[in-house]
């Protein structure tokens, strides 16, 4: 009978990233199709509607969203963990990120920032970019210690995130002033603003594994060898 000799380190990051990938489109593809039906054919149950609504705190999706970031949080905390134990100083940057999306993980069920529009007159999304861009400029000494390939990746998922969070948000804003939420067009832009929030946090989650394997030679796909 074979018996493993080395373990190394079990973690099927293609498996993974895959079934995300295909669970994100999967969910916005079923919004898009009930937002549809609705508007279009027959009116739905409000239950059935927000369970797959990607614009509610108490649906599948947001919570899929929010367990995506908790995800890379773990993540970004186990190479701060690496990091410390190297002596890196760059070591709390990552506990920053870490941090960082622990909270954005807790406020896509809680709604912190949604809450945000009724203590202030402006969106949300006004103060969310000048904080965007503040810890961009913070962040610039720390992106330029990495490598190149993993600086650009991080870059390209962080403008995928902002441009669906905060850049969809201010254009949908006609919408709230026109009182048209409850319409078929309102309803087919969420999904675009929540595509590109998770698609954005998933690829910056890709990014995160390629660092890992090439700079720890974390061999996450490969299957223990075995001798008989």
């Amino acid at each position: 009978m074979a018996k493993p000799t080395s373990l190394g380190i079990q973690f099927p990051t293609r498996r993974l990233l895959k079934g995300l990938t295909v669970t994100c489109v999967i969910l916005l593809l079923i919004h898009i199709a009930l937002t549809i039906c609705h508007y279009r054919w027959i009116e739905l149950p409000w239950m059935l509607r927000e369970l797959f609504d990607v614009d509610e705190e108490e649906s599948i999706p947001t919570w899929f969203s929010s367990g995506v970031l908790l995800l890379v949080a773990v993540v970004l905390f186990f190479i701060y963990r690496l990091k410390r134990l190297a002596g890196d100083s760059y070591a709390p940057y990552w506990a920053g990120l870490g941090a960082g999306f622990t909270f954005m993980s807790v406020d896509e069920i809680a709604g912190f920032h949604e809450t945000l529009n009724s203590v202030i007159e402006m969106s949300w999304a006004v103060p969310g970019l000048v904080v965007a861009v503040v810890v961009g400029l913070l962040y610039l000494k720390f992106l330029f210690s990495l490598p190149t390939a993993t600086a650009v990746q991080f870059m390209m998922a962080g403008a995928i995130f902002v441009g669906g969070a905060i850049g969809v948000e201010l254009a949908t804003e006609p919408f709230l002033y026109n009182d048209e939420l409850d319409t078929l067009a309102y309803n087919l832009w969420t999904p675009v603003e929540e595509g590109m929030e998770m698609g954005g946090v998933i690829f910056f989650l890709s990014a995160l594994f390629d660092y890992l394997k090439n700079s720890y030679q974390m061999e996450f796909n490969v299957a223990p060898r075995a001798t008989k």
